[in-house]
């Protein structure tokens, strides 16, 4: 069972139809693990190598959040800050249609200013799903697209990048999100 199966899952037997889910997506890397000392707590190497999926979502008036992951079930929140979703459906028509453009620059060749686009292999994504009814938008973020600047080049795409509807739902799922992890919000229910 992959993580979208879980999510799905999860969604089902909850019975929501308004919901938004948020993950990282990190650059794969190399790890060496080493086995510790049988004293040791459980770590569950999914952890180490597989970002949790956020789901956020509305029901019968209120706000909740949980982490999925394939290790465990984790408990509901309630959650008392709900702006994202205020943002979201203020601007559903916007957000939709909106669009994160690459990482660009201007350079002057032959007397001619032309633009330029730089994509970074290792970078890191956030991924924005929202679904309303069966409806879904999805929203890609490219964090290298969202830098000013990079090794001396310019962004031309960092002001309209960084002033997206989306973007601003991406960065309170983030602030919520790392706040729940730092505090240990997130209670383990199960092992899956």
């Amino acid at each position: 069972m992959n993580i979208n199966e879980l999510v799905s899952d999860f969604i089902t037997a909850q019975k929501i139809d308004t919901i938004i889910t948020y993950k990282k997506i990190t650059p794969e890397r190399t790890l060496i693990i080493v086995e510790p000392p049988s004293d040791e707590k459980y770590t569950c190497f999914d952890d180490l190598v597989n970002l949790p999926v956020y789901v956020f979502w509305k029901k019968e008036g209120r706000f909740f959040l949980t982490k999925i992951n394939y290790c465990y079930e984790y408990s509901i929140i309630t959650l008392e800050n709900n702006t994202f979703w205020t943002i979201y459906f203020s601007n559903k028509k916007t957000i939709d249609n909106e669009k994160v453009e690459p990482f660009e620059y201007f350079a002057i060749e032959k007397s001619k200013k032309k633009k330029y686009a730089v994509g970074m292999s290792n970078s890191t994504f956030q991924k924005l799903s929202v679904i309303i009814n069966g409806d879904k938008t999805e929203k890609l973020f490219d964090n290298f697209d969202l830098q000013k600047e990079s090794e001396g080049l310019i962004n031309i795409n960092y002001k309209s990048n960084n002033s997206l509807q989306s973007k601003k739902i991406i960065d309170i799922l983030e602030k919520i999100t790392s706040e729940a992890e730092k505090n240990n919000t997130f209670k383990q229910i199960k092992s899956r």
